[in-house]
């Protein structure tokens, strides 16, 4: 018999959390009571070397990451990327060296549509 997942819905999420770099090498994180004021957080971060790596919301009492994807069909280079980001270890020697986060692919929302 075939066992299914219950399906994590960031309609009822609690909190989020933000992980970002900020200077040098100083990984930082923030929470924050809407996806909103997480979001305008970011949006205000214009400190040179500002880098948000993982978004993380709070559902049924645990903290589940999430992407965020501006379109909702999705070609197999950008799933590629999605899977490679999803999965990567930063090792931040130089973090110059990162393209700003508003050229990368967004963190995902579920769209129930």
């Amino acid at each position: 018999m075939k066992k299914f997942r219950k399906r994590v819905r960031i309609q009822n999420a609690t909190a989020f959390k933000l992980e970002y770099f900020e200077g040098k090498a100083d990984l930082k994180e923030k929470e924050f009571k809407t996806y909103k004021s997480m979001e305008q957080f970011h949006s205000r971060q214009t400190k040179f070397m500002y880098l948000a790596l993982h978004r993380y919301a709070f559902v049924d009492g645990k903290w589940h990451r999430f992407i965020k994807v501006t379109d909702p069909f999705i070609f197999q280079a950008e799933l590629d990327s999605i899977s490679k980001q999803l999965n990567e270890n930063f090792e931040v020697e130089n973090l110059q060296s990162f393209k700003s986060e508003e050229n990368q692919l967004q963190i995902i929302i579920e769209n129930d549509n």
